[in-house]
């Protein structure tokens, strides 16, 4: 599965950037420093003997003398190129002279240090020539490679160039960390969703560094956390089959004890109703503990407004028996995916609930409509409702939470009581079907639960 580059993969790659960049930075301004002192000595070695002798040739036979003698190739080292500007900046053989020198040149002015011929006035890095008429020259010499480098065509392509490596390498040495920790995030992602099986791929487990070595442990936890998981299940299987045979037993013990005449109406029927509360007790166990792992569904397109209605009809009987109401009122449209079975058992519980706690004569609300792109169930009834600090614990299994009203669940009559696991298997199933499920307090008492699904994407 691919996934997009975490921050940190961005923040790594950002980071060697600009110290690779820091570090190029760095050593062309020292190598840019050397180099200058270099070519300063350098060029200085070269006027001095140049100069002087390009200074005693404009003596001896003026302009042409010097022409002559910067023509000739022999005279003039290779690695320099020689001129000699007059008083207006042109080269006396009329070649081009780079624009940075002209300005500099423009900008100089002439050194008062004596030489051995005075005709010959040095100053700093560009010294004069004198001719026998009195014109003054300006005595020049460039590496001959220094006119290539200062493009500014040239430099711009070199820095982008070097920008493209520098983010080549910086993109290669942040994936090679950034790629190990994105897997371990979305493996532990997708374990925290309940996908008991996410683990980190191979080809991460098996690099020789630290990282690999986390994701090993990820995977070796993971594991842990899978066998643990499944013998709870495997027990809470077990442990339910196992109580679910006495009882068996117990309500036929009750049933010969009864026709023996050794028990009467009324502890018949208590011990009936208790039996039962503890067969619901145990399929409700069952069910959760299905639901606890990662469900096997049937997913296909439910209309939820048939599955409400049927619900509805099943539930207004239990309503009757409470003395309440059930009104009902539904939307369009409302389609989601998943498995219509499952989903009425955690509908069912919610309706159930309500009814247990509506008091007689009021009314049980259920109302679904859709939402943009999602598909909204609300249920509502006028029981005692519950504070507002353990809104969020009544979806926890077995939770007996105080009631605005009353002192607690137990001071409901016997009937009132559930198994404890019925919004717990609730929130299962709505987080099964990519949902939410969240209870707030009602105006005028009472609760309201409401289901959040993702609608279908119809075409």
């Amino acid at each position: 599965m691919k996934f997009p580059p975490p921050r940190l993969y961005w923040r790594m790659a950002l980071y060697i950037g600009v110290a690779i960049a820091a570090f190029l930075v760095l050593g062309a301004a020292i190598l840019f420093t050397v180099a200058s002192k270099e070519l300063e000595n350098y060029v200085a070695t070269r006027q001095s003997n140049l100069g002087q002798e390009a200074a005693a040739i404009l003596s001896a036979g003026g302009q042409p003398a010097l022409e002559s003698w910067l023509r000739d190739d022999a005279a003039i080292p290779s690695d320099v190129t020689v001129f000699v500007l007059d008083r207006d900046h042109r080269d006396i053989l009329e070649r081009h002279v780079p624009q940075a020198y002209v300005d500099f040149i423009g900008k100089i002015a002439p050194d008062q240090a004596e030489s051995v011929l005075s005709n010959y006035r040095p100053v700093r890095l560009t010294p004069q020539l004198i001719g026998p008429d009195g014109a003054i020259y300006v005595f020049l010499v460039v590496p001959s490679s220094v006119s290539v480098w200062g493009s500014p065509a040239i430099i711009l392509g070199i820095f982008a160039a070097a920008m493209v490596v520098i983010g080549s390498v910086a993109w290669l040495i942040a994936r090679a960390f950034g790629r190990p920790i994105g897997e371990l995030q979305h493996a532990s992602r997708e374990l925290a969703s309940g996908h008991i099986d996410a683990r980190v791929p191979s080809a991460i487990t098996e690099r020789r560094d630290e990282l690999g070595q986390l994701a090993a442990d990820f995977n070796n936890m993971a594991d842990r956390i899978a066998a643990l998981i499944a013998n709870r299940q495997r027990m809470m299987r077990e442990l339910s089959h196992e109580l679910r045979s006495p009882l068996a037993r117990m309500q036929a013990a009750v049933g010969l004890a009864t026709g023996r005449g050794a028990l009467n109406d009324a502890d018949r029927n208590r011990i009936d109703q208790e039996v039962g509360r503890m067969d619901r007790l145990i399929g409700d166990l069952l069910r959760y503990s299905h639901l606890d792992a990662t469900p096997v569904m049937s997913r296909k397109l439910i209309r939820l407004e048939d599955v409400l209605q049927d619900l509805v009809a099943d539930e207004e009987v239990e309503a009757r028996e409470q003395n309440c109401r059930i009104t009902f009122s539904f939307g369009r449209d409302l389609t989601v995916v998943g498995d219509d079975a499952l989903l009425r058992s955690g509908l069912e519980n919610i309706v159930r609930n309500a009814i247990r706690y509506t008091p007689p004569g009021a009314v049980v609300e259920i109302s679904a409509q859709t939402e943009g792109k999602t598909v909204v169930i609300d249920v509502c009834d006028r029981g005692p409702g519950v504070p507002d600090t353990d809104l969020e614990r009544i979806f926890d299994p077995f939770v007996r939470v105080p009631e605005t009203g009353t002192a607690d669940r137990t001071s409901l009559p016997q009937a009132h009581h559930g198994s404890g696991l019925g919004l717990a298997i609730a929130r299962r199933v709505c987080q099964a079907h990519g949902g939410t499920i969240t209870a707030s307090p009602r105006t005028g008492g009472g609760l309201c639960i409401r289901i959040a699904l993702p609608a279908a994407e119809l075409t």
